[in-house]
């Protein structure tokens, strides 16, 4: 990068899907639960049976309404449990970085903006990258999206032609460049931006960037030994976070009118 830009802060590389803490599971998942018509309508009707001096024991409202709560809390509890352990896998995958001038292995959620990562066939990405160059001679690389968009055939993505003979970590870790792009948006086939390329004391090159030039994260490396990228957009900001929807409790025709 150049070494008069400021870079500002961004977002880790850190990937949440869960819904819960270990600290606001209980009042938020009653607070969930009681929204549904039913719990809370046995819920008033209790409070009614034990205010008054009712004909009918209160526990005919209460047993069954906290058997349900308990039963619903317990599943969502380990639903959610799953969801914590995937993230912590993908978190905790090992990625190679440019690091002081050679290829070290971080975790992935250690992988910042602006970092220069490697991946190798039939790996994941591990963050949304700007492909610079590829062991292909054309700069070239395929890749499956079927973890993005459902489609299995093959994709090819290239690298900006100024870039491409940086095919070593030792070309990498000299290069210097200042790359603009659009924010982040959950458009998988919309992206633009530009790349000023430095070398030695000339004007940089400027170079256009497009959608083929974006390696997106959760696609994955196919016939192509080894690939170099800078990270783009990492974490919430990946184009693939973005397009994931939070799960919801769903709610009937019924009990919505």
């Amino acid at each position: 990068m150049v070494d008069s830009v400021v870079i500002p802060k961004y977002m880790s590389n850190n990937i949440k899907t869960s819904k819960y803490t270990f600290i606001n599971f209980i009042p938020k998942n009653l607070f969930e639960q009681f929204r549904r018509i039913a719990n809370f309508y046995f819920l008033c009707v209790a409070i009614i049976q034990v205010s008054i001096e009712s004909p009918v024991s209160p526990m005919t409202s209460i047993l069954p309404l906290v058997f349900v709560i308990t039963v619903t809390g317990v599943k969502q509890a380990y639903e959610d449990w799953l969801r914590h352990r995937e993230d912590n896998k993908v978190n905790r995958a090992p990625a190679r970085v440019l690091r002081e001038g050679a290829m070290t292995e971080v975790l992935t959620s250690q992988i910042q903006v602006g970092d220069i990562v490697e991946v190798q066939q039939d790996e994941q990405f591990p963050c949304d990258l700007l492909l610079i160059a590829s062991s292909n001679s054309e700069g070239n690389c395929d890749v499956t999206t079927a973890n993005l968009d459902g489609e299995t055939n093959l994709k090819t993505f290239t690298s900006p032609p100024d870039t491409r003979h940086l095919d070593s970590p030792r070309d990498l870790a000299t290069m210097r460049a200042l790359i603009e792009c659009q924010l982040p948006h959950a458009n998988l086939y919309d992206f633009k931006g530009r790349m000023d390329f430095y070398n030695g004391n000339a004007e940089p090159a400027k170079m256009s960037l497009a959608t083929e030039n974006l390696l997106l994260r959760g696609a994955r490396l196919k016939n192509t030994p080894v690939v170099y990228g800078v990270s783009i957009y990492t974490g919430e900001d990946t184009k693939m976070a973005l397009n994931t929807k939070m799960t919801s409790n769903k709610f009937s025709t019924v009990e919505k009118s």
